[in-house]
């Protein structure tokens, strides 16, 4: 039905893929896995038309097809339901599934009973219960990604693509749609989807996938494949008898800093975890997991639903991230253009920020003060940078992530949380901020830092808390730390459990 051949596609000097394959028949579900950057959302981007690949071909049917589009993917007859969804949450429920595909009347205007006809039709065989006529910005998350989906099968593809769809479903809206797939599977549609969960794997798919750094590692019937077998070809190594242990103890007489208790906030279902002073604490998990949750309760820019937030020894409420930033705490995101970066303010002032957050706001701050501090900052932290009077968004992207690390570390907080901090930073930036922080933490600093790349995580981290299903999954202690028991933890294979 559809296959990929010899597909290469770059990001500047970043290999997502490498002469990657991919073939799904007619009447078949494929699971896609893979860790982390092993290029499986690129695969799905490729398909869905989001990007054009440098090299290699694409076949439906035997035919060599150009997907340079959404557009292209829609006449190929490609479909697909995104984790991140494709809904437009201003518009209402019946808008956005017959968006493109309207059911028109009379002098042109659409048919609101046919449409209406359709959508419930679809919904009705998924269970979803919502008003029509409701925002999709105002329903639960799940019901959006029923949503997601109902809106890819009412465009009646040969080929479906699932990405992560079942993250923020509940087991019966699971079990309804797997019913439903099944269904495709029986009239022919070729289905290939993406999971983490390793139950969902062996319960509903028919061969497997596996990509690793770019490179297609493994088709297989999955009847033939065993979960170890699985982490095997994501890793490179087979998973020892000693799988990440469910052991949150600290025997170090060190002083506690952060102490989180039974913790829940949306995607966050039950997190318990301690840091202790001049420790980092690595969070790895895959997509979806509920790491940016927890990074951002914690910081004060969510509020807890349940659990307890003990920070240096005082139970805190924290209203907002003032309140955290205010009592020593320093707060660094991967996603600099939404949260970092002031792209109309100049270099010092993006640097000063974090120090003006601090201080009182009547305080009167010289040009003088201000320059120094952001040239000790530049030379501290090597960023290549012109005048400080330069917009910020002059810099590289390298150079703008380190100017974010530096507005904190230059305040020196008792707790500095991460969220990704290194995402689509060069090598060479990434291993200089890795040796800030490691630098900071034998200063005495408290490091918190959640990270997609587990290379990454492994290298600098003390400890790794490995989230999966808003929980922890398993905790690795330095000595124990391993690709292969870092991606069986994210798979949710431990001695706690085996990802059903």
């Amino acid at each position: 039905m559809i296959s990929i051949k010899g597909v290469n596609k770059s990001f500047g000097t970043v290999v997502a893929l490498k002469d990657a394959r991919l073939e799904v028949k007619e009447g078949e579900i494929m699971a896609l896995l893979g860790s982390n950057g092993s290029g499986k959302s690129t695969m799905i981007k490729i398909l869905s038309g989001l990007y054009n690949p440098n090299s290699g071909s694409v076949e439906i049917d035997g035919k060599k097809v150009k997907i340079k589009s959404c557009v292209d993917a829609h006449n190929e007859g490609i479909a697909t339901a995104f984790q991140d969804l494709s809904l437009v949450p201003t518009m209402t429920v019946i808008d956005n599934l017959v968006l493109g595909i309207e059911p028109l009347g009379k002098f042109g205007l659409l048919n609101r009973v046919k449409a209406v006809r359709m959508a419930k039709d679809i919904l009705d065989r998924l269970g979803v219960v919502c008003d029509m006529d409701a925002y999709v910005q105002t329903l639960p998350m799940s019901t959006q990604s029923m949503i997601e989906v109902a809106k890819a099968i009412l465009l009646k593809p040969k080929v479906l693509l699932l990405d992560e769809v079942t993250a923020s479903l509940h087991h019966d809206e699971i079990q309804l749609l797997f019913n439903l797939v099944r269904e495709l599977k029986a009239q022919g549609i070729a289905i290939l989807f993406v999971t983490h969960r390793m139950g969902e794997v062996f319960e509903l798919s028919d061969r497997v996938t596996i990509m690793r750094s770019g490179i297609t590692v493994i088709d297989e019937d999955t009847s033939k494949l065993s979960m170890d077998d699985i982490v095997y070809y994501m890793t490179g190594k087979r998973p020892d008898a000693g799988k990440a242990e469910i052991n949150l103890e600290m025997k170090e007489e060190r002083e506690l800093i952060l102490d989180v208790k039974n913790l829940k906030q949306s995607k966050v279902r039950d997190i318990s975890l301690q840091a202790y002073k001049g420790e980092i604490i690595g969070i790895a998990g895959l997509q979806g997991q509920g790491q940016p949750t927890f990074i951002r309760t914690v910081l004060g820019l969510m509020k807890p639903e349940d659990g307890s937030i003990i920070y240096k020894g005082k139970q805190t409420h924290y209203k907002s991230p003032e309140n955290g930033i205010k009592n020593g705490m320093g707060f660094i995101s991967g996603d600099r253009n939404k949260e970092s970066i002031f792209q109309h303010r100049s270099i010092e002032e993006n640097i000063y920020a974090g120090k003006a957050a601090t201080q009182n706001i009547f305080k009167y701050v010289t040009v003088k003060e201000m320059k120094q501090f952001s040239l000790d900052a530049i030379n501290a932290y090597k960023i290549v940078a012109g005048n400080v009077k330069d917009p910020a968004t002059s810099l590289s992207g390298g150079n703008q992530q380190k100017l974010v690390v530096s507005r904190w570390i230059a305040l020196a907080p008792d707790l500095l949380l991460l969220d990704d901090p290194t995402k689509g930073v060069d090598v060479h930036s990434r291993r200089e901020i890795q040796q800030i922080l490691r630098a900071s933490a034998l200063k005495g600093m408290t490091v918190i830092i959640s990270s997609s790349e587990n290379e990454e995580l492994i290298e600098i981290s003390d400890r790794i808390y490995v989230f999966y299903e808003g929980e922890i999954s398993g905790v690795l202690k330095k000595e124990d730390m391993s690709m292969e028991k870092l991606v069986a933890a994210q798979m949710g294979m431990t001695s706690e459990g085996n990802g059903v």
